[in-house]
């Protein structure tokens, strides 16, 4: 998930992070012992990728090094966990062996000839412990390492004039054939040809590819035509090998089937008559036994017990398939596109709503399901909210319109074309429900009234000059405020609708909330400052850094006004003490920019979303400080910023402020 490795009990649900990398991961193995994990990361352009070995059972990295350019393709474990092998993706193309004992690297080369293209795959030998396979974009090698030579010795295997861009390799249980998945959607079949050598590792001499499988013909040849088998739409994108030459196939359109290669190996097909003679073909082909469907394509599978299997999908989703019958269950799913907003109903805490591209879906808490998703093709909801009693979801979207859902099924409640010249960007509702709120990306706020299934516009507000980022209205309903990216807020008197003040700063305004008693206004935005500003008059009250090289993109506060939150473009969240303005608690988990957060309504959880489509839930943590450990706190931090320049000049030390109350809490 992200630049974290995640171990998550399926019995449980909980869950553990490994964190190490600074990337996203981009490549992720078990050994076959299960003792150690692998996963590699990608890095910026010019920089070395970095490879974590981790230890399971400690949950710790055990050696880690960076060898490959930019990107790590794929990382495997030899059979005897001795040594790993990784892939450096198209800007490195070569090959290292670590030795995992020794914490030290073995040999490296590179993993095809300059004639060839990408490798994209890697799997390792079921019997041998020092022989792997690399295939890709018309490669196709066996490899052998000499542990005493430290070197690599590559052997191509002979596939004659045919040529195929493979996906993933899958390797028999004695080290005889292997059988791999192209671009093509038919499957290649090599007999390796291993021979023992005095007691040592078996070495493998020109593989030799038997053929290109592939499923029969339904309707069988026609019109004197030559029979072709039919293919997998979307090419053939994972194996898994279960026995006696049966497997799962995985493909590009999201089937599923578990398939057996002919015994005879070929299979003859008349073609009618040609000037009174049968007319026969030889076509290798595919017996399929079972079939089944996930959504999405097919991007990875792995054994589970005896007889369930796991298979993952490129649309963000797990499932769960049981070999016998070939039954279909969704384990894990999320956005697979950015997260805009997050919504709590007011007095419910059990569950909560995200919002992104084509879909809102509803979620609960406590075991992390998915309870609901309302799908609109082809648009981007940018913001919603709940009505009061939380049976409605009101949501915004880029067309201009505006949408309501029943939380009951999904179905559309209410829908508000045009509301909007240019996309709605924010929405809320007042607290009776008598007034609709709605912003978008032309700068006016558009007051709508209920009346019956229909919404009147009221009022149009047209004092911004840029979108509006947020709305919020007041507990008691007689302010509302609009954020705009023109460098204003304005407070709004929300009886009338008239404006009371507007605040102004030299920033891009992303975010702005009242605090529960009404009394003062937080904002952020793009000068990385948390504003503290009086409803009375306007005032500004006090300024506080919220980060140190990201945009704050969101600001919430807890129900009883005594911690607020903020996320921030530097993928940080962080948990404030309202009063002293001091971080409390840090957030590290997320790996992309932080677009919003929420508390839940009873203050206990805390929730935020990112644009790489991740949603964290975080518990409250305990408050044990009492007033004269808070004023120690800020004691220490000022004898830290009185003492040493580098705290406060420096942005790229290491060494804040921040480490001080972390060891405080």
């Amino acid at each position: 998930m992200g630049n974290k490795v995640t171990i998550k009990s399926l019995k449980t649900g909980k869950q553990s992070f490994l964190a190490g990398h600074k990337n996203i991961v981009s490549a992720l193995c078990v050994s076959p012992q299960g003792n150690f994990l692998a996963s590699g990361q990608v890095t910026h352009h010019g920089f070395k990728a970095m490879v974590i070995i981790w230890d399971y059972a400690k949950r710790e990295m055990k050696s880690s090094y960076e060898m490959h350019k930019v990107r790590v393709e794929d990382v495997c474990f030899t059979r005897n966990e001795q040594y790993l092998i990784s892939l450096g993706g198209m800007d490195d193309g070569g090959i290292m062996v670590w030795d995992v004992s020794k914490g030290t690297p073995l040999c490296g080369t590179l993993a095809s000839k300059e004639t060839s293209g990408n490798v994209l795959s890697i799997a390792a030998m079921q019997v041998c412990g020092t022989s792997f396979i690399t295939a890709g974009e018309g490669t196709f090698r066996v490899w052998l390492v000499d542990p005493k030579e430290r070197r690599l010795e590559g052997i191509d295997v002979k596939i004659g004039k045919i040529r195929r861009d493979i996906n993933c390799i899958a390797v028999d249980d004695k080290d005889e054939y292997i059988y791999c998945g192209t671009t093509s959607g038919d499957i290649v079949k090599t007999r390796l040809n291993r021979i023992e050598t005095n007691g040592k590792e078996p070495s493998s001499v020109y593989p030799v590819m038997i053929g290109c499988y592939s499923k029969m013909p339904r309707n069988g040849a026609r019109n004197n035509k030559t029979p072709t088998g039919e293919v997998y739409a979307g090419g053939v994108k994972s194996l898994l090998f279960l026995r006696n030459e049966k497997m799962i196939v995985g493909a590009g359109d999201g089937s599923v089937e578990l398939i057996e290669i002919a015994k005879d190996n070929a299979k003859l097909l008349k073609n009618g008559s040609v000037r009174g003679k049968l007319s026969c073909h030889v076509l290798p082909y595919i017996v399929t036994l079972r079939t089944g469907h996930v959504c999405g394509t097919v991007t990875s599978m792995v054994r589970y017990k005896n007889d369930l299997i796991l298979v993952g999908t490129a649309q963000c989703e797990i499932y769960e398939i049981q070999l016998s019958n070939f039954q279909t269950r969704l384990l894990v799913t999320c956005h697979t596109s950015p997260i805009y907003d997050l919504a709590f109903p007011r007095d419910r805490s059990e569950i909560f709503a995200t919002t992104g591209k084509h879909d809102i879906r509803i979620w609960k808490l406590s075991t992390q399901k998915e309870l609901l998703r309302i799908t609109v093709p082809n648009f981007l909801c940018s913001s919603l909210c709940f009505n009061r009693n939380g049976a409605t979801i009101i949501s915004a979207w880029e067309d201009g319109a505006i949408r309501g859902f029943t939380l009951n099924g999904g179905n559309m409640a209410f829908v508000i074309d045009r509301a909007h010249t240019k996309s709605a960007s924010a929405i809320t509702i007042k607290n009776d429900d008598c007034y609709l709120i709605s912003g978008g990306c032309d700068g006016q706020v558009r007051i709508w009234k209920a009346k019956c299934k229909t919404w009147q516009l009221l009022h149009v507000l047209k004092q911004h000059r840029g979108p509006i980022t947020a709305l919020r209205v007041s507990s008691n309903d007689e302010n509302l405020i609009s954020s705009s990216t023109d460098g204003t807020c304005i407070v709004w008197d929300a009886r009338n609708f008239t404006r009371r003040f507007a605040l102004q700063s030299n920033t891009m305004h992303m975010s702005a909330c009242f605090v529960p008693s009404g009394v003062q206004v937080l904002t952020c935005g793009t000068d990385r400052k948390i504003a503290y500003w009086e409803t009375l008059d306007g005032s500004l009250v006090r300024e506080v850094e919220g980060s140190t090289i990201g945009t704050l993109n969101a600001v919430t506060v807890r129900p009883d006004g005594k911690y607020f939150l903020t996320g921030s473009d530097d993928c940080i969240v962080k948990l404030w003490e309202y009063r002293t303005a001091i971080v409390v608690g840090l957030g590290l988990a997320h790996a992309a920019p932080i677009s919003s957060c929420a508390f839940s309504p009873d203050g206990k959880f805390m929730v935020t979303v990112s644009t790489d489509g991740a949603i964290m839930i975080w518990k409250q943590p305990s408050e044990t400080q009492n007033t004269e450990q808070m004023e120690q706190s800020h004691t220490i931090r000022e004898r830290l910023s009185s003492n040493s320049v580098c705290y406060n000049s420096s942005s790229s030390c290491n060494c804040n402020d921040t480490d001080a109350i972390n060891t405080q809490t």
